[in-house]
């Protein structure tokens, strides 16, 4: 892989990001994408208690999804591939991730992308909660 190669895709990133999960702002109403990352390269959509940071990992060369949860004085965080395979939806490493390449990348975001419209409705239900804690969700205090 040439260094030349991964240039693309850093630069591709939020235009790629914003065009796969777009979706998430016209069909289910969240704001977005809002841009930002000091560390990793983050694409964010945003809705009431909810958010998917999608971001790019230069060193490992992955593009990767947080779900993001507000509960009254926690925050929950889980990884896109253990809310996916705690909702029955597949196992975790069906979720692509390499984006080592602009063609990678694409693959990756759009497969993330297929996983949360198949989530949505899960995120939505009274049983969300206990789903983000089956897949291992870390709880973050917030003030």
């Amino acid at each position: 892989m040439s260094k030349q190669a991964f240039a693309t895709v850093q630069k591709s990133f939020a235009a790629e990001t914003t065009s796969a999960f777009g979706f998430l702002a016209s069909e289910f109403g969240l704001v977005g994408p809002e841009f930002g990352g000091t560390v990793l390269p983050v694409v964010a959509f945003v809705g009431r208690g909810l958010r998917y940071r999608i971001m790019l990992d230069s060193d490992d060369k992955i593009v990767m999804t947080r779900v993001e949860m507000d509960l009254d004085n926690k925050r929950l965080v889980v990884e896109l591939e253990n809310l996916a395979q705690a909702a029955g939806l597949g196992a975790r490493n069906l979720v692509a991730q390499s984006a080592s390449t602009l063609n990678s990348l694409r693959h990756a975001l759009e497969s993330q992308a297929r996983y949360i419209r198949l989530l949505q409705p899960h995120m939505r239900s009274e049983n969300v909660v206990e789903l983000m804690r089956t897949a291992n969700a870390r709880e973050w205090n917030v003030r």
